[in-house]
């Protein structure tokens, strides 16, 4: 590429309030790379550095879907990656270098997820973030992967023009990064996710209505529903029809449980949160059954 910039940064913003404190994480790189920083969004708050060279806001009149917003920033990025992260989240002073390592260690083209740290100081929100996140987090080993989420990724622009990009008909930003990058991983391009290329998650869910909420949405826009899929994923039998769902619930989140503690190996200082994600999970299914049962 005919381009000094070697990465492009872009985040979908819906007038976070520490939108400046995930810039200055970025800006603060310990990186000899070239990059520029994208954010495109609303920004009610006035937080966004347009003074720094490195950072372009494209400013939207109305609130945009995060697939929509990440599409935009792509459209005008220059660099030979891509990288987002989400507009709630921190980046360790590390987290550029650490994603370019991995690419050139798979020494091809390939799709790099990173690993999500998450503060202990709010019950609530650790217990969201667990139950969102529990795959990615940083004690687990680096790995391949089906699917990875938007909050931390990097994609080689040779690989996103080969893409439609982000799956724009999401109403609810859920589903379309597991979508983009599941269509990635059946062009056979390796997708790795790498503990040490961390971002710190910040969501402002900190009340349990909060967490019923997310769960439930994530439910209801899971990639799983979609039948193009189903084999692919290897849906089990009582996520293939809405009333198994909903019978099952209990054995589906149990199972999740299980999943997070003896395979996932889930650290001992976590524990006390597993009753509330067991809790979430069966929410998730309700979700999960609702938009099966009315497509």
């Amino acid at each position: 590429m005919a381009s000094d910039i070697s990465a492009s940064i872009i985040i979908p913003n819906l007038n976070s309030p520490i939108i400046d404190r995930t810039i200055n994480s970025l800006l603060e790189q310990y990186t000899d790379i070239n990059f520029e920083i994208i954010v495109v969004g609303m920004d009610k708050f006035n937080l966004i550095q347009t003074d720094k060279n490195q950072v372009k806001f494209i400013k939207t009149t109305k609130p945009t879907p995060p697939a929509i917003a990440r599409n935009m920033g792509a459209s005008i990025a220059k660099g030979d990656f891509l990288f987002f992260i989400d507009a709630d989240c921190i980046a360790s002073p590390q987290w550029l270098n650490n994603h370019l390592h991995a690419h050139k260690d798979v020494n091809q083209l390939s799709v790099i997820g990173g690993g999500v740290i998450f503060p202990k100081e709010n019950y609530w929100t650790l217990s969201d973030n667990i139950s969102t996140f529990h795959e990615f987090m940083t004690h687990l080993p680096r790995q391949e992967k089906m699917m990875l989420p938007s909050i931390n990724l990097s994609i080689p622009k040779d690989i996103w023009d080969l893409t439609d990009g982000f799956n724009e008909n999401y109403p609810y930003p859920a589903g379309e990064d597991s979508e983009l990058t599941l269509k990635i991983h059946t062009m056979k391009y390796p997708i790795l996710f790498e503990p040490e290329a961390t971002v710190v998650h910040l969501p402002n869910r900190n009340k349990i209505i909060d967490l019923i909420r997310h769960a439930y949405r994530f439910g209801q826009y899971s990639i799983k529903s979609n039948a193009e899929y189903r084999d692919i994923l290897f849906v089990p039998l009582p996520l293939r029809h809405w009333l198994l769902t909903i019978l099952f619930s209990p054995i589906l989140s149990a199972y999740v449980i299980f999943k997070i503690v003896v395979k996932e190996k889930l650290p001992f200082k976590y524990w006390h949160t597993l009753p509330t994600v067991y809790i979430l999970k069966m929410i998730w299914c309700f979700g999960f059954a609702n938009q099966k049962r009315t497509m």
